[in-house]
C-alpha cells in the first residue's frame, strides 16, 4: 500500500475518496476494463492521503450499485478492503475484459471509456473500432476500400495462388468477382459495388501504397547502436505479400521477400566453405528467424493505426516494430509459451498458404526463442510500448 501511495496514479492505477458518485466510479473501472485493467482504491483523496471507507456496506454498494446497475456488459471484479491506522481502504482490482467494449449505462445512453495514462476519457471511433476488433466482433482487414475496384487486384498473383491451392482454374471475369469476394478480398460497398477489402489489397493488390499508405515496411539502417541523424539506408518497402514459387524456386518476390532480401544486403556475407568451391551465406542474425519477426509484424499488426511499421538495423541488434499492442487479453508471457490469438485471421491464413508462416502458429517459441537459445544467441526482448509491440534480436 505505501509502495502504491508514494507513486502517482497511472495507467492501472486510480485513487478515490468513497463518496464518489456510482457513475463516476463505472467510469473508472470501464476504463481500466477497456485498456489492461487497473485497481481502484476507495478511501484516499487526492492528495493520496489515506482517509478510510466511509460508506456502510461499501462492498455492496460496488457490486450491486456500480456494476450491477451502471456497467455493460458486466465484469466480475475483485472487491478487498485493507486495514490501516487512518481506516479501511477498498481496493476493486479489474481485469482486462474480453467482450470489449464495456460502457457506462446512464438513463438510455451508454458511454464508452478508455484509460491513457492517468486519465479515464471517452473513447473516440477509431478507439472503439480497435476494441471491437480485439474482441473479435469485427476484423478491421475485411473493411473495403473506398475507390478501388477489381482493377486493383494482381490477377497473376491471385489467379496462380486459387490454381495453386485450390486446384481449379479461374473461368472468366464473373468467376474471379465470385472466387475474390467468397475469400473476402473482394466486398460490396455502400453503393452495392464491389471495392477492395483491406485483406485484398495486402494479399494481391497491384499497388496498395495507393490506397493503404500506411501498408508497408519502412527499413533504417543506422552505423552504431543508437538512433542517429545520419543512417546509412532509409527505405520503404510496398507492395502485395503474396509471391509466386514454382518448383521450389521463387519466380516472383513479394513484399517479405523484398525486405528480407534488402536486410540480407545489411547484415550477411558470403563465404567459400573449405571444398573452394561451395559458396556459403552467412548471416549475423539467422534469416529464417528474421523471415518469421517480418512476417508476424505485417499480419499481426492493427490495420486501424496509420503508421509504417519499421525495421531498424543497428551495429549490435535488430529491432523490428509492428504497430498496435498485443490484441485483447494476449500478453508477451502468453505467446512467448505459444499462445495466440490472431487479430487479422485472413491474412494469416493466406499467410500460411503463401509458405510464409508454419501452420501450427507457434513460430515465436518454436522458430525465435527455442531457435536462437539454441545458436547461442541472447535472449530476444518483446515489448510493447505506446501503441507498438517490438521485439529486439542482438547479433552475435
Amino acid at each position: 500500500m505505501l509502495e502504491i501511495l508514494a507513486n502517482p496514479e497511472n495507467s492501472r492505477v486510480e485513487f478515490k475518496r468513497d463518496d464518489i458518485r456510482p457513475e463516476q466510479l463505472a467510469k473508472e473501472v470501464v476504463a481500466f476494463a477497456n485498456f489492461r485493467g487497473g485497481q481502484v482504491f476507495l478511501g484516499i483523496d487526492d492528495a493520496k492521503e489515506i482517509i478510510g471507507v466511509q460508506k456502510k456496506n461499501c462492498e455492496e454498494w460496488v457490486m450491486d450499485t456500480v456494476f450491477g446497475r451502471y456497467i455493460t456488459p458486466s465484469i466480475i471484479p475483485l472487491y478487498e478492503e485493507i486495514k490501516t491506522p487512518e481506516g479501511n481502504v477498498a481496493v476493486i482490482t479489474v481485469e482486462q475484459g474480453a467482450l470489449k467494449p464495456y460502457a457506462v449505462k446512464t438513463s438510455d445512453k451508454e458511454t464508452i471509456y478508455i484509460r491513457i495514462g492517468s486519465i479515464s476519457r471517452r473513447a473516440d471511433r477509431d478507439q472503439i473500432l480497435r476494441m471491437s476488433q480485439e474482441a473479435g466482433y469485427y476484423h478491421f482487414e475485411i473493411a473495403p476500400v473506398s475507390g478501388s475496384s477489381i482493377q486493383d487486384i494482381d490477377r497473376e498473383l491471385f489467379i496462380h495462388y486459387y490454381s495453386d491451392v485450390f486446384n481449379e482454374q479461374i473461368k472468366d471475369e464473373e468467376d474471379l468477382v465470385l472466387r475474390l469476394s467468397q475469400l473476402d478480398l473482394l466486398v460490396k460497398s455502400s453503393f452495392e459495388n464491389y471495392v477492395c477489402s483491406i485483406s485484398g489489397l495486402i494479399l494481391f493488390g497491384r499497388s496498395p501504397g495507393r490506397y493503404l499508405p500506411h501498408h508497408g515496411v519502412r527499413i533504417v539502417h543506422y552505423r552504431g547502436d543508437e538512433i542517429d541523424t545520419n543512417g546509412i539506408s532509409d527505405k520503404v518497402f510496398r507492395g502485395p505479400l503474396a509471391r509466386i514459387v514454382e518448383d521450389v524456386e521463387l519466380r516472383r518476390s513479394g513484399l517479405v521477400d523484398n525486405v528480407i532480401h534488402h536486410i540480407a544486403e545489411k547484415i550477411s556475407k558470403e563465404t567459400i566453405s573449405s571444398d573452394g568451391v561451395t559458396r556459403i551465406e552467412e548471416w549475423k542474425i539467422p534469416e529464417r528467424i528474421l523471415r518469421e519477426l517480418v512476417v508476424n509484424s505485417i499480419v499481426h499488426r492493427d490495420y486501424t493505426r496509420k503508421g509504417l511499421n519499421e525495421i531498424r538495423i543497428f551495429s549490435n541488434r535488430i529491432e523490428v516494430e509492428s504497430q498496435g499492442r498485443l490484441p485483447n487479453t494476449l500478453t508477451i508471457e502468453k505467446i512467448k509459451v505459444g499462445q495466440k490469438y490472431p487479430r487479422n485471421p485472413i491474412l494469416v491464413q493466406f499467410a500460411q498458404n503463401f509458405g510464409l508462416m508454419e501452420h501450427k502458429g507457434l513460430g515465436i517459441r518454436k522458430i525465435v526463442i527455442e531457435e536462437l537459445k539454441a545458436k547461442g544467441f541472447p535472449e530476444p526482448v518483446f515489448m510493447e510500448r505506446d501503441e507498438v509491440f517490438s521485439v529486439t534480436i542482438t547479433m552475435k
